[in-house]
């Protein structure tokens, strides 16, 4: 069993390494991502990112999170347009905050709702030891004013491995986020 967890474990890394996460990504488009637009087509509005980074993890080798979900919507409820970028993040990885995804707020709102959701599985890997992360809590959810976001252009979770990784037995641990929100 800790074999295959361990080939999973690595499987899934070998993954995460193939995949890149530039500093700069393109700027969001294409049929999936509309948004609105004068009459000369220039986007009225901004375009955003989230990120997410692992903090207080110096215990854990790996801490493989599944991303299913990314939704940003306005105070009165409108779904603004989002492009899911990660589907698994490695929050044990120092000093690298991954893209979760992009989102663009039109031009006189204000602030925004983020809503995060994780697959049901993860895993970890710690030492010798391995295991499955049950990840099936509610949605991550906060906040953002325009005007924080508009600072650096992003979002940051820093989601506390330490404290948020609660051991259920021997081999599992439950994710119960304990994060903050930086700009």
């Amino acid at each position: 069993m800790k074999k295959l967890m361990l080939s999973a474990l690595s499987a899934a890394a070998l993954a995460l390494s193939a995949c890149g996460d530039s500093e700069h990504p393109a700027p969001p488009q294409g049929p999936d991502f509309t948004t609105t637009r004068t009459p000369d087509a220039a986007p009225v509005g901004r375009g955003f990112e989230l990120r997410l980074r692992g903090t207080n993890a110096e215990r854990y080798d790996s801490v493989l999170v599944p991303v299913r979900s990314l939704e940003v919507t306005t105070p009165t409820g409108e779904v603004l347009p989002v492009r899911l970028m990660a589907r698994t993040v490695d929050l044990s990885r120092k000093d690298h905050a991954y893209l979760v995804g992009h989102f663009f707020v039109p031009e006189g709102v204000g602030a925004v709702k983020v809503k995060v959701a994780f697959d049901d599985f993860g895993g970890w890997q710690q030492g010798g030891k391995a295991g499955a992360l049950d990840t099936q809590v509610a949605p991550v959810s906060f906040e953002a004013p325009v005007a924080s976001l508009s600072e650096r252009g992003r979002a940051v979770l820093l989601l506390d491995v330490g404290r948020s990784l609660q051991p259920t037995t021997e081999s599992e641990r439950l994710l119960l986020p304990t994060l903050k929100v930086n700009y």
